[in-house]
């Protein structure tokens, strides 16, 4: 019986001879996540390294990543630039209209005093 059992061997796997490069010293979670936003420049050996969490930070990304947030720096600034104006001219509207309101106000303020003026005289000719 044993004669007619063929064992079953399953080959070696080669993956691992498939892969021409080897990964070492991987990044940590935290070093994963950090946006590396402190950094210093070691001019001595040409490394940038970033201050929170010690990885060495391509310095493209990080010229690129500068240049970008200056950028949308820039565009804040034009934004609250227009919005200041926006709100100058708001102000200046709204002055005008109480400058006008007083006036209406005067007006009418004189209007009554002549129309007070103009009954009183009624009356005290009704009364000779």
């Amino acid at each position: 019986m044993d004669d007619n059992v063929i064992p079953l061997v399953q080959p070696k796997r080669d993956e691992e001879k498939l892969l021409n490069v080897t990964v070492t010293d991987r990044k940590e979670y935290a070093q994963q996540r950090c946006k590396h936003r402190a950094v210093e420049a070691d001019e001595t050996n040409r490394v940038i390294r970033c201050l929170n969490c010690g990885c060495v930070v391509d310095p493209f990304e990080h010229i690129l990543r500068c240049a970008i947030d200056g950028e949308h720096i820039v565009t804040e600034i034009m934004q609250l630039h227009r919005r200041r104006d926006e709100m100058r001219e708001s102000v200046a509207s709204l002055e005008r209209e109480e400058k006008n309101a007083k006036a209406r106000l005067r007006s009418a303020r004189t209007l009554i005093l002549f129309a007070e003026n103009d009954l009183k005289n009624v009356e005290q000719g009704v009364k000779q």
